[in-house]
């Protein structure tokens, strides 16, 4: 029954995605964002003629052709479509949970990653472990062009690798080992083979204990370890397979003799900022001290997202999430650190935890991983993509599904797609508003969950921020509401940060200036913003959210107002 729903859900999706709104240019997945008309003095228009509305539409009709949609549907008799009543109008019209695509060899060319913005990517992912610094800007600079080309503001996430133990080089670039064989790490500066790799991780041999299983790989290969001394560790391989250049080793429950932030990070970080990208993701953070130490050297350039890839003490996981930007679950490195059934868990209640507190979380690692060489997923991948937008996650990730894989367009087709299926579903909603209540009060935006209540009695469209560092939209997406929130900032780093936070529009308004704060010139500016991205009509409400700066003011959003466009 539930298979014949999700069914059903995607026809709906898969209807959508053709409408066109009155005056409002849309891109393939009906993505109104900050896409605005022509002639409109904060955006420039994505101009849609109607040849290429029919070139659209037939591209359309070859994704369908080829089952793009049909990988995760059950084909059978299909529910009902639902009456627009029965869901919020900016469920129609966009997708609340954000999609993050990495930037690798399949993808790293200005048309792809164009393509991919149009299909519904809001953050590009760079991987440092596996980006050389020419890499990284080459992929900046082609997503910044397509951002200045087509007006509009695009998230960059860089990704640091950390302290990761990881192999050294293969002659060739990989080698495969045997079950039974012996394998040892060691600090020798040459290129390895079928019985050796370079491990150049001194403090680490000590503490690889005999008996302690190595996951290597992210486990696919698995190696005992026999003995160890001060330079090296001999291995018997338990599960044989192929190992290659730089693939990562796991200790599980061991806390690493190494900081967070490595040197090679810092030096990636000083780049980053040069750069100008939006986000930096820490990788392996343990404590609220490595993001305290990464937000010192970034100061207000970037904003930092704490990956949890390792076990972290419950009490230091709450105060990681209270100090990050957002926080990333990622599922690989986790679940060989603890083991692969206690990901789910720790899935769920990180994501929780983050709502909660009004933390953007994103969920990572392997959600479409047969499509890197599949153009189809497989039914249990689409239900995982599923039950991380159903958990609440803020967005969720595509890895090597789009860097190195066959399939990257198809990739980001489906979990579009998927995204829109179940945010359009009624269980959807109802999850949403169940969290509600489990949400402890934050009196600093108190204001917020006022205005959520307000614009439901109202009938009110849109819900406007203006926000110069990105907190107010923050806290009203942690309401999960049926309106969209748009956001104007006077700061672009600010506009381009939002672009990873559930349900929110955000829009670069160089004029408005929190310096020189007026009221009713947000108000203007919300309503002109409001109709341009066709977020409203004339005669619709909206209600606007703000904060007065003011020694004596309430911190956080203290000024709302209901008006009418």
């Amino acid at each position: 029954v539930v298979a014949v729903a999700f069914a059903g859900v995607v026809a709906v999706s898969m209807g959508a995605r053709d409408n066109i709104g009155s005056g409002v240019a849309v891109n393939s997945r009906s993505k109104i964002s900050t896409r605005m008309m022509r002639g409109s003095p904060l955006m420039m228009p994505l101009s849609v003629t109607r040849d290429a509305l029919s070139n659209q539409r037939r591209e359309q009709q070859k994704h369908r052709e080829r089952g793009n949609l049909k990988a995760f549907a059950v084909e059978t008799a299909v529910a009902p479509q639902q009456s627009i009543s029965q869901m919020s109008a900016w469920g129609e019209r966009h997708s609340q949970t954000k999609m993050i695509a990495t930037v690798g060899p399949s993808t790293r060319n200005t048309a792809n990653i164009e393509e991919m913005w149009e299909r519904g990517v809001d953050v590009f992912r760079i991987p440092m472990c596996y980006s050389k610094h020419g890499d990284a800007s080459e992929a900046v600079n082609m997503i910044r062009d397509i951002e200045k080309r087509r007006n509009t503001t695009v998230g960059i996430l860089m990704d640091l690798q950390g302290p990761k133990l990881r192999l050294g080089k293969f002659n060739g670039g990989s080698v495969e080992v045997e079950e039974g064989a012996t394998f040892v790490l060691d600090m020798k500066d040459e290129i390895g083979d079928e019985t050796r790799v370079q491990f150049p991780f001194s403090k680490v041999f000590p503490m690889i204990a005999p008996g302690t299983i190595l996951p290597i790989g992210g486990g696919r290969v698995a190696a005992r370890a026999i003995s160890s001394s001060m330079d090296s560790t001999t291995l018997e391989i338990v599960r044989g397979g192929v190992l290659n250049n730089n693939d990562r080793v796991n200790i599980p429950r061991v806390s690493l003799p190494y900081r967070a932030l490595t040197d090679q990070d810092v030096k990636d970080i000083e780049f980053g900022l040069e750069l100008g990208v939006d986000w930096i993701a820490l990788s392996c953070v343990r404590t609220k001290e490595d993001v305290v130490e990464a937000k010192r050297l970034c100061g207000r350039k970037a904003f930092i997202m704490a990956k949890i890839e390792t076990y972290v003490d419950p009490d230091e996981l709450t105060e990681i999430i209270r100090e990050a930007d957002a926080v990333m679950v990622a599922r690989g490195d986790l679940g060989v650190d603890t083991n692969v059934e206690s990901v789910p868990p720790m899935q769920k209640a990180i994501i929780a935890q983050c709502k909660q507190m009004g933390t953007p979380v994103v969920v990572s690692t392997q959600m479409l991983d047969s499509m890197i060489s599949s153009p189809t997923p497989t039914r249990a991948e689409a239900s995982d993509v599923a039950n991380a937008i159903y958990d609440g996650a803020d967005a969720v990730m595509l890895s090597a599904e789009t860097s190195s894989g066959k399939y990257p367009m198809e990739a980001v087709n489906v979990m579009e797609d998927i995204i829109r299926a179940v945010e359009q579903s009624p269980e959807y909603r109802k999850m949403m508003e169940s969290d509600l209540a489990r949400y402890a009060p934050n009196p600093g935006y108190a204001i917020v969950p006022a205005a959520r209540q307000i614009a439901r009695d109202t009938d009110s469209k849109v819900i406007v921020c203006f926000s110069s560092y990105g907190r107010i939209p923050r806290q009203v997406a942690r309401e999960r509401t049926t309106q969209p929130v748009l956001t104007l900032s006077e700061d672009v780093r600010t506009a381009r940060m939002l672009n990873l936070v559930w349900g929110v529009c955000p829009v670069h308004v160089p004029y408005l200036s929190y310096e020189e704060f007026s009221f009713d010139v947000v108000l203007e500016t919300a309503k002109t913003v409001a109709k341009e991205t066709g977020l409203v009509e004339t005669g619709d409400r909206l209600v606007v959210l703000a904060s007065k700066p003011g020694e004596d003011e309430v911190p956080g959003a203290n000024i709302m107002q209901i008006i009418t466009a």
